[in-house]
């Protein structure tokens, strides 16, 4: 009788689970290190190995951020992705980010452009965009 009263929920968290699942595919495009367009990576970025990271001291007002696995880090944040909602062509990620000072929750609304840059909306609907470009341990060599 129990497993009878059960079974819509095992195929409501089946269902949450598979759906969680596409979301998280759908970032795997966005791992990586992110400058915004007219930056130079080199100056931002340093490379280790195969990964890349900041820079240190970091700019607090530079313009980037690495996705790697369900981390995004910023200059002076590191976030947990905690939940990925796809909304059309965006991804809405919400954050649970720790600085020097204090721990918060936040919304990062990102999409993938068809010319391979990233673009961080101001919304999940409408709203300006910011043009982001991937850097490479091999964009860090170039003058």
């Amino acid at each position: 009788m129990i497993a009878m009263a059960c079974r819509p929920c095992l195929l409501t968290l089946a269902f949450a689970a598979l759906a969680i699942q596409g979301a998280w595919a759908q970032t795997t495009d966005f791992q990586g290190a992110w400058l915004e367009e007219g930056q130079i990576c080199a100056n931002v970025f340093s490379a280790a190995g195969k990964t890349l990271g900041f820079k240190r001291p970091a700019n607090a007002f530079t313009a980037a951020f690495v996705i790697q696995g369900q981390r995004l880090s910023t200059p002076l944040a590191t976030c947990r992705i905690g939940r990925v909602n796809p909304q059309g062509e965006r991804q809405i990620l919400h954050l649970s980010c720790t600085t020097t000072i204090a721990t918060d929750t936040a919304r990062a609304v990102l999409a993938l452009g068809q010319d391979g840059g990233l673009y961080r909306y101001s919304a999940p609907e409408g709203g300006t965009a910011i043009r982001y470009r991937r850097c490479t341990p091999e964009a860090l060599k170039m003058p």
